[in-house]
C-alpha cells in the first residue's frame, strides 16, 4: 500500500511539474497544455518502469501464470535399458501439460551460433538462466521436467531461495548404465624416441569395471581394465604409451566402454600432440652459433614460462638441438625444424646474414612474433632494415633509457659499466628506427640503436642491431641487465596473446562440441579459398563431402559449427595450387553425465523472498511497448514544440 501511495505522490508531482513548465515558464503558446500532457505522460511511464509495476496476468491459470521448463540437453538422450529416453517421456509430459494451459519453454546451454532442434540440443543442462526468465517474465508457477543432471546447482539453489516462484521437479531417466571419457591429456613429446604418459579421466554411472583403449591414429597401443568411479566422480588414470612410430602432429583417441552405456556420445575423446617439438613454444634457430644462445634461450625461456627448444646449424641440412647431451635428440634436419618454427609462439632466429639459404630466408619472412639477429647488412635487409656492414670498435650501453615499449623494465637500472658490444649494424635511415637500446662508441659518441622493436600487421618483431650482448649475462653485475632487456622485449611480444601463424589452421586442433570452428589467418594473406571435408565420409574429396568452404583473406575466419567427428582442410591459391593442408576434430563427448541426478533444494539461510510476496502479473520493464511509448512521446513533444514556435 505504501509503495502505490508513493507512486502516486510521484506521478502527480511529475504532472504537475510539467504543467508548471508549459504554463509559467515557457513561453505561453496555442499547444502548451497539450505539450504539458506529452511531457507528463513520458514522465509517469518512465516512473512506472523505475517502480517495476505489473501487468494482470491473463486469469487465474493462465499461460502467461505457469511455465513448463523442459530440458533440452543431451544427457536427456540416454537410454535406459528398456530403450526408452528421458527426453521421450519428458516431451510426452511437456505435451499433455501444454493442453491444459502451461507454457512449454525449452532450457540448455545452446550451441554457439546453432538453432535449436527437435531434440535434445544443449551441451550442459544450466536452469537457473531459465528460473531468472521465469521469473522477470511475470510467472508464479513452474514445473521442471528433466533428468536433474544439473550443471548449476548451486547456481539453482540460490535461485530457488530469492525468485518468487513455486517451482516443482519431475525427474526422468531411471537407472542409466553409461561411462565416459572426461578429458584426455597427452603432452609435447620433444624427443621422438622416448615414451608418452596419457592423463586420462572417465566417469561412470552403473557397472563395476570399465575397459579403457588408447590409439595413436588407427592403431590400438594401449588397453586396461580399471574400476569404475561412482556416480558424479571422476577417476584420473596414467597411461603409458609406446614411442609414437612418427614425427610431426600425432592424433591420439581414447574410448572407454561399458557393456549397456546409454549414452555413447561421451566414449572417445581426442587429443593432437606433436612429436619432435613442442606446440606453442619458444623456438631458437642459430645458423651461426656463437655464445649468444647459450644465454638467450634460458633467459627468454625463464620469462616467459614457454617451453623451449633450440636448433644448432652444423651442417648445409643438419641442426643439434640445444641442451643437456642426457636430453638431446639426434640431428634434425630443416623440414623437422620448420615444422617445430610453423607450431612454436616466438621464433628466434640468429645469425642471419648474407650465407642465409632460402629455407632460412623464409623464416625470417615467417609471420608471427620473433627475434632477429643480424650480422651483416644482407642479414638486416631480410629483417627490414637497409644497413651497412657491421663497425667495429666498442660500443657500450647508454646511460639514457630511450620512450619504447621495453622502457619500464629498464627503468632503474644502471647500464654504464657493463662490457661492450661489438659489430653495430647503422641503419642508412636512423628515423626508420625505433631504439629500445641505445649503444656509444667508446661511451662517448651518437647513440645509436642497438635493439629495433618493429610493430608489423603480420607480427611484431624484435631486432637486434649489435653482437655480444651475451658478454653481459657472463657476468655478474650484467646478468640482471641481460635478464631486463629480454623480459621486455618477451613481455612487448607476447602482449597480444591472439594465436599468429605463418599457415592458415584452426586456433584449436580439437574444438570443443557446439563451438564454432575458427581460424587463424596471417595478415598479409590476399585471397584463398579453404574447403573441409569430412575425413570419415564415403565420398571425400567430391563436392557431397565437403563441410564448409570459405574465402581466406588476412584475419579472423570462422566457418561456424560443425557436427562431432574428424576433419580434414585444405587451403589453395586462386590457380588452385594447394597451399597448406591438415586435420582437426569437432568433440563428441560432454559432460553432461557426470554430475548425479539430484533434486536441487532452496539453500539454507538463502534470500528472504518467498513464493506470492510479489504481486501477480508480468513486469511492465519485461514489454518492449512501454520504452517505445516513451520515444513516442519524447519525439511528437520535440515536434510539437519546434511546430508551437518553441526551442
Amino acid at each position: 500500500m505504501i509503495r502505490w501511495l508513493l507512486f502516486f505522490a510521484l506521478a502527480s508531482g511529475l504532472v504537475a511539474y510539467a504543467f508548471w513548465v508549459y504554463l509559467r515558464v515557457e513561453l505561453s503558446v496555442a499547444w502548451g497544455r497539450r505539450l504539458a500532457v506529452l511531457r507528463a505522460l513520458a514522465l509517469v511511464v518512465v516512473l512506472a518502469l523505475l517502480f517495476d509495476l505489473r501487468l494482470p496476468a491473463s486469469g487465474p491459470g493462465g499461460r502467461d501464470e505457469r511455465w513448463v521448463l523442459l530440458d533440452a540437453s543431451l544427457s536427456m538422450g540416454a537410454t535406459g535399458p528398456d530403450g526408452t529416453s528421458a527426453w521421450e517421456a519428458a516431451r510426452e509430459r511437456a505435451g499433455a501439460l501444454d493442453r491444459q494451459g502451461w507454457r512449454v519453454v525449452r532450457f540448455a546451454a545452446p550451441a554457439e551460433g546453432g538453432a535449436e532442434t527437435d531434440g535434445p540440443f544443449g551441451t550442459a543442462s544450466r536452469l537457473a538462466p531459465a528460473l531468472q526468465r521465469a521469473a522477470e517474465s511475470g510467472v508464479r508457477t513452474v514445473r521442471v521436467l528433466s533428468d536433474l543432471r544439473l550443471e548449476d546447482q548451486v547456481a539453482v539453489r540460490a535461485s530457488l531461495a530469492a525468485l518468487p516462484l513455486e517451482v516443482t521437479f519431475e525427474g526422468f531417466g531411471g537407472e542409466i548404465v553409461n561411462a565416459g571419457v572426461s578429458a584426455l591429456d597427452v603432452p609435447d613429446l620433444v624427443r621422438p624416441d622416448g615414451s608418452v604418459d596419457a592423463e586420462i579421466e572417465v566417469h561412470a554411472t552403473g557397472g563395476d569395471s570399465l575397459t579403457v583403449r588408447v590409439f595413436e591414429e588407427d592403431s590400438q597401443v594401449a588397453e586396461l581394465r580399471v574400476a569404475a568411479p561412482s556416480p558424479g566422480l571422476r577417476s584420473r588414470l596414467t597411461v603409458e604409451l609406446p614411442t609414437p612410430s612418427t614425427q610431426g602432429r600425432v592424433r591420439y583417441r581414447a574410448s572407454v566402454s561399458l557393456d549397456g552405456d546409454g549414452f555413447p556420445s561421451d566414449d572417445t575423446a581426442t587429443r593432437y600432440t606433436s612429436v619432435g617439438h613442442p606446440e606453442g613454444a619458444l623456438l631458437l634457430v642459430s645458423l651461426r652459433p656463437d655464445w649468444e644462445p647459450r644465454y638467450l634461450l634460458p633467459a627468454l625461456q625463464e620469462v616467459t614460462g614457454l617451453p623451449a627448444i633450440g636448433y644448432l646449424r652444423v651442417g648445409p641440412d643438419a641442426f643439434v638441438p640445444m641442451g643437456r647431451a642426457l636430453d638431446r635428440g639426434p640431428p634434425v634436419d630443416s623440414a623437422s625444424v620448420s615444422r617445430a618454427a610453423a607450431d612454436a609462439a616466438v621464433l628466434v632466429l640468429h645469425g642471419l646474414g648474407a650465407d642465409a639459404d632460402a629455407w632460412a630466408r623464409g623464416l625470417a619472412s615467417r609471420p608471427g612474433r620473433k627475434i632477429l639477429a643480424p650480422v651483416d647488412a644482407e642479414g638486416a635487409a631480410l629483417a627490414g632494415i637497409t644497413a651497412g656492414e657491421p663497425r667495429g670498435g666498442e660500443w657500450y650501453a647508454s646511460a639514457d633509457v630511450p620512450t619504447s615499449p621495453i622502457a619500464g623494465a629498464l627503468s632503474g637500472l644502471s647500464l654504464q659499466g657493463l662490457p661492450p658490444l661489438t659489430g653495430v649494424l647503422l641503419p642508412d635511415d636512423p628515423a626508420r628506427v625505433r631504439g629500445a637500446l641505445l649503444v656509444q662508441l667508446r661511451g662517448a659518441g651518437a647513440p645509436e640503436a642497438a635493439l629495433h622493436l618493429d610493430d608489423l600487421e603480420d607480427g611484431r618483431t624484435a631486432i637486434l642491431l649489435a653482437s655480444g650482448l651475451w658478454r653481459w649475462a657472463a657476468r655478474a653485475e650484467g646478468r640482471e641487465p641481460y635478464r631486463r632487456v629480454w623480459s621486455g622485449v618477451a613481455d612487448w611480444l607476447l602482449a597480444d596473446r591472439g594465436v599468429n601463424t605463418s599457415e592458415v589452421r584452426p586456433t584449436s586442433w580439437v574444438v570443443a562440441r557446439g563451438e564454432a570452428v575458427s581460424w587463424s589467418v596471417p595478415a598479409d594473406t590476399t585471397e584463398l579459398h579453404l574447403t573441409v571435408v569430412a575425413i570419415d565420409s564415403a565420398t571425400a574429396g567430391t563436392a557431397d563431402s565437403v563441410l564448409a568452404e570459405a574465402t581466406v583473406r588476412g584475419g579472423g575466419l570462422s566457418t561456424g559449427v560443425l557436427p562431432p567427428g574428424p576433419y580434414r582442410y585444405r587451403v589453395t591459391d586462386g590457380a588452385g595450387t594447394l597451399r597448406t593442408e591438415g586435420r582437426f576434430d569437432v568433440a563428441s563427448a560432454t559432460a553432461e553425465m557426470v554430475p548425479a541426478p539430484e533434486e536441487p533444494e532452496p539453500a539454507a539461510g538463502a534470500g528472504p523472498l518467498q513464493a506470492g510476496v510479489e504481486p501477480p502479473g508480468r513486469p511492465l520493464r519485461t514489454l518492449p511497448w512501454p520504452y517505445l511509448l516513451v520515444i513516442g512521446l519524447l519525439c511528437g513533444e520535440w515536434v510539437a514544440r519546434r511546430r508551437s514556435g518553441l526551442r
